[in-house]
């Protein structure tokens, strides 16, 4: 849907930076939040944003990893440690971010392309 509000907006970025999820949101419409971490973080996440009551939020795709013996979760990361509000002008930027990462094909999904 859309991703507006500044209550809210400060809600995605902090959880993030809380929670140590890498990725980006994307402000305005259509808004959309992009994250990579440890499973369990993430799936608190989208239960934290599930509780801000949007008119309407949907998880359009995930990916999983198993992490092997010796790595951690850090060292799979496709995206830029830390995470980052894009301008309501952005989404060709997470486009590209997106792509160079890898992950093409789940921004895809995520736009319903």
């Amino acid at each position: 849907h859309h991703i507006i509000a500044e209550s809210k907006r400060q809600c995605v970025v902090a959880w993030a930076v809380q929670l140590r999820l890498g990725g980006y949101s994307k402000i305005g419409w259509p808004g959309i939040v992009v994250v990579e971490g440890p499973e369990e973080c993430c799936r608190e996440y989208v239960r934290c944003l599930q509780r801000l009551r949007w008119k309407h939020m949907v998880v359009r795709g995930e990916e999983t990893e198993d992490v092997p013996p010796g790595k951690s979760v850090d060292d799979l990361r496709k995206l830029h440690h830390g995470f980052e509000e894009l301008g309501p002008e952005g989404m060709s930027e997470l486009a590209d971010r997106c792509r160079e990462a890898g992950l093409r094909d789940l921004f895809l999904t995520s736009m319903k392309i």
